[in-house]
């Protein structure tokens, strides 16, 4: 039996609302949980943050008592500041026989974000850790100078014996940035969508979240610069202008981050069609394949990804969906979505109208996005991961 120690400390700080790198980290757990041959430890550094709690809740009962308690591991790995620098080494020579101790019990570590402890790379545990993009370094004005910082020496400590880019784009900067790395340690990984992200029908799901038209376009991410919904919310009123169409509305689903602000008044700015864009804040899970399977487009115009969950769901609930050609985007949507540079407000605007008027060319890519769906799943990723 393969004992394996498995990070969970950032599926608790996401409290329940699993998005992007936490939704990942919770399906790996899910799927590795069922596997023959392998027994999984969750790891907390945190007593109090409601393991047994979060692990019933998700119907991980199994795991509750094997949860394994590391309290300041993490910190070991905060070395940001001398002052830092000073607490990690006391830690370290407090703690660090002891929890390699522990740590030597199992057969593997999994990291599906956090950083790594030296106390685990110095003990005997195989190591894993997933990289999913490089963002911080590749594009540091999307983020706060402090983080990107943080993010560039979490790039150059990292040692693992395995390492797993959710792209070939992500692997290809990954090596831009750690050119030394062995490159049989660094391998593709792609994600996948949950399989409750099917067609789905829900008569009160556009009344629910206050979508008062009949038909809708969508977009579904955090509400960052990054993901370029300015562009979007600019795109959509060209064509409502052009078009004059009124039986339409844009709905943006996402929780607010950093830059949330810019597009909230642009919103706001918009008198005349401030009914017909939908700013609903976060979604359950329940709800998302109804949204995303009864939106007419999905429209996803990122500046860039390390892979791009969304476009995966959109498909695999049988929408058509639009989305940028940088990145990692392609890898995912491959030749079933229709492309747009996310910098041309006429160009996004014009495809919106397309698919708005041609249903054979909406139809057209609904199938091909199913078929494209099918290429990503669960099993076949942490196959990859445990094989």
């Amino acid at each position: 039996m393969i004992k394996v120690l498995y990070d969970i400390e950032q599926l608790l700080s996401a409290k329940g609302k699993e998005t992007g790198i936490c939704r990942v980290s919770l399906e790996v757990l899910k799927e590795l949980n069922q596997r023959p041959g392998y027994e999984v430890y969750p790891l907390v550094t945190i007593k109090d943050k409601g393991a047994a709690e979060y692990l019933k809740n998700k119907g991980l009962e199994n795991l509750v008592d094997r949860t394994v308690y590391l309290p300041y591991l993490k910190k070991t790995t905060k070395c940001y500041n001398w002052r830092q620098k000073i607490k990690s080494a006391l830690l370290m020579r407090c703690f660090g026989e002891r929890y390699k101790q522990e740590i030597d019990k199992y057969d593997e570590y999994v990291s599906i974000f956090s950083p790594i402890s030296d106390i685990v790379y110095d003990s005997h545990v195989h190591t894993k850790i997933f990289v999913h993009d490089l963002i911080p370094i590749k594009f540091p004005e999307f983020t706060s100078a402090k983080f990107a910082e943080k993010y560039k020496k979490w790039m150059a400590n990292l040692r693992a014996d395995e390492v797993f880019c959710i792209s070939h784009s992500t692997r290809m900067d990954f090596f831009a940035e750690r050119p030394d790395y062995d490159e049989r340690k660094v391998k593709v990984v792609y994600l996948a969508a949950d399989a409750k992200f099917k067609p789905t029908s829900s008569p009160d799901i556009r009344e629910k979240y206050g979508i008062k038209t009949k038909k809708y376009f969508l977009a579904v991410s955090e509400l960052t610069e990054r993901k370029n919904f300015e562009h979007l919310v600019k795109a959509f009123l060209r064509f409502l202008d052009n078009s004059k169409t009124e039986d339409i509305s844009l709905a943006i689903i996402g929780v607010k981050r950093a830059g949330y602000e810019a597009l909230n008044r642009l919103v706001a700015e918009q008198k005349s069609y401030q009914d017909k864009i939908v700013l609903t804040g976060f979604v359950a899970d329940e709800d998302m394949a109804a949204l995303y399977s009864q939106a007419e487009v999905f429209i996803y115009p990122s500046l860039y990804e390390g892979f791009g969950l969304p476009v995966l769901e959109a498909m695999q609930c049988g929408t058509a969906v639009v989305c940028s050609d940088n990145s990692s985007l392609p890898e995912v949507g491959g030749e079933a979505v229709q492309y747009i540079s996310g910098h041309d407000e006429a160009e996004t605007a014009r495809v919106l109208s397309e698919l708005y008027y041609n249903d054979t060319l909406k139809e057209k890519l609904q199938i091909q996005g199913l078929e494209q769906a099918k290429y990503f799943s669960w099993k076949r990723s942490v196959d990859e991961i445990f094989k």
